[in-house]
């Protein structure tokens, strides 16, 4: 069985939500959102993870925000690694 492909879309920086770092749309195929000036079409999501698929077929879209404490945490973690003297791993 084919995995399920959908269109991805990310809201603009303006119009984000407050304390949101990013918030990102899935869609099915050829639906963009309802409000299309808000958000910037990325492309084609053709591995959606179990948890997009089920709020794909509950909701018929799949809306998720990345809140600014995450950027925030990691550049907390980088900066103390660093204040350690403790080297990133390596890629």
């Amino acid at each position: 069985m084919r995995s399920p492909v959908y269109d991805l879309y990310q809201m603009k920086q303006d119009r984000l939500p407050k304390g949101a770092r990013s918030a990102w749309l899935r869609t099915r195929p050829n639906e963009p959102p309802a409000i299309a000036d808000d958000w910037v079409f990325v492309g084609k999501e053709r591995h959606p993870s179990r948890w997009t698929v089920a709020e794909m077929n509950e909701k018929g879209t799949c809306y998720r925000e990345i809140p600014i404490w995450l950027s925030s945490r990691r550049s907390m973690m980088a900066g103390s690694a660093a204040e350690n003297g403790a080297q990133p791993p390596a890629a």
